[in-house]
């Protein structure tokens, strides 16, 4: 037994899945994240619809269906979704490998199905946040200033809103993003606490049972 050996051994990497309904501030809070801590990896999403905001390249990669349907048929992605007509949203699937086995975190901003499916993929990788608005109405309320939708697509996303509901006990957290920078702080502190995890520690426990002695349980009357 080698005292000298240190007990901190490599960490798995993580995807942390800020998930939820639309107008919640997933994006925002994404962006805030990578700021905050540059060992944290975004992966761009591809995506068949159109661009909505300047600045949505590093986020999104914008291709036609014909292209998206054929990285589909190629395995290229961890996962995808349809939402809606014309509409598909796929994570690319060799920057997430290559994330994981390299031990980053992944931050992610998907839908509650986005979120499942990659749950699915990576079951011991994933960690779920979902994110809400401190109401119904504030969620509504973001959505519309942002200028994105039209009417008929702001009623789209209400529905889909309630929808998502269904899977808040799919998640691992839940966070009401009412103050970006307390809510920033309260993902930040998660993800350290993911990393702490006895089971993302590669190799601990061997490195301890090195140091153990067998001992005998005495039980008393």
């Amino acid at each position: 037994m080698d005292d000298a050996e240190p007990l901190q051994t490599p960490v798995t990497g993580s995807l942390l899945v800020l998930s939820g309904p639309s107008g919640t501030g997933k994006t925002t809070l994404a962006r805030a994240l990578l700021d905050a801590d540059p060992d944290l990896v975004q992966v761009p999403s591809v995506t068949t619809r159109a661009a909505r905001r300047t600045g949505e390249t590093t986020v999104y990669e914008f291709v036609s269906e014909a292209d998206f349907r054929r990285m589909a048929d190629q395995g290229r992605f961890a996962q995808w979704i349809h939402p809606t007509t014309g509409v598909y949203y796929g994570t690319p699937r060799e920057p997430l490998d290559a994330a994981l086995a390299a031990g980053r975190d992944v931050v992610l901003d998907y839908s509650p199905e986005g979120y499942l499916n990659l749950r699915r993929r990576y079951p011991a990788h994933t960690v779920g946040v979902f994110v809400m608005a401190p109401s119904v109405r504030e969620m509504a309320r973001r959505l519309s200033a942002r200028g994105t939708e039209d009417e008929q697509q702001l009623a789209f996303r209400s529905a889909m809103a309630a929808r998502d509901f269904d899977f808040v006990d799919q998640h691992d957290y839940h966070v009401i993003n009412d103050d970006l920078t307390e809510t920033r702080e309260t993902l930040l502190s998660i993800r350290r606490a993911e990393r702490a995890r006895i089971a993302r520690q590669q190799g601990l426990l061997e490195a301890y049972a090195r140091r153990s002695s067998p001992t005998l349980l005495r039980y008393y009357d």
